[in-house]
């Protein structure tokens, strides 16, 4: 989670006031309850990591494309061999700006795992798209709880005072 952390928020910045680890630290104490549905997104990211599988992995949405595809009378081949296509052409596009480069995320430079994330919010397929979404509201969440942050964005805080547990 931390590539992804320092790939979404601009830590380059001298003037973002928190840094990766403290998000990360934020992000398990706001998500720490949520069992083994975050046990399996932690799973699913390996996937992710392993840069060179993103044009291989058939996500299980190609099942709701499928049946979307026949509600609609479309050609459900067509439609599927085009999502593929569409990740494969982002996916070469990809390998093609990073030459010979790492085929892990975490070993990518930060332009690079910016342009990776953003191939997943780019797919054709549906579940990847949200894998983007949800990973970068996470970490959004995580961020902008800290009130360390609120200054930077011009936040004033909440209108209602908190209570602390």
């Amino acid at each position: 989670m931390a590539g992804i952390i320092r790939a979404v928020l601009p830590f380059e910045r001298s003037d973002f006031p928190v840094t990766p680890a403290q998000v990360e630290a934020q992000f398990l104490r706001l998500f720490e309850r949520t069992g083994r549905a975050f046990s399996s997104a932690a799973e699913d990211a390996v996937f992710f990591e392993q840069t060179d599988l993103f044009a291989d992995l058939a996500p299980i949405d190609a099942e709701l494309t499928v049946r979307d595809a026949r509600e609609r009378g479309l050609n459900v081949a067509a439609v599927v061999s085009a999502m593929r296509r569409q990740d494969r052409q982002l996916a070469d596009a990809f390998a093609h700006s990073q030459g010979d480069g790492a085929s892990h995320f975490s070993a990518l430079r930060l332009a690079q795992q910016r342009e990776y994330f953003d191939l997943w919010r780019r797919s054709g397929f549906l579940i990847k798209q949200q894998f983007y979404a949800s990973a970068r509201s996470l970490v959004m969440i995580s961020a902008y709880s800290m009130e360390e942050v609120w200054a930077a964005i011009g936040y004033e805080g909440p209108l209602l005072p908190r209570t602390r547990t």
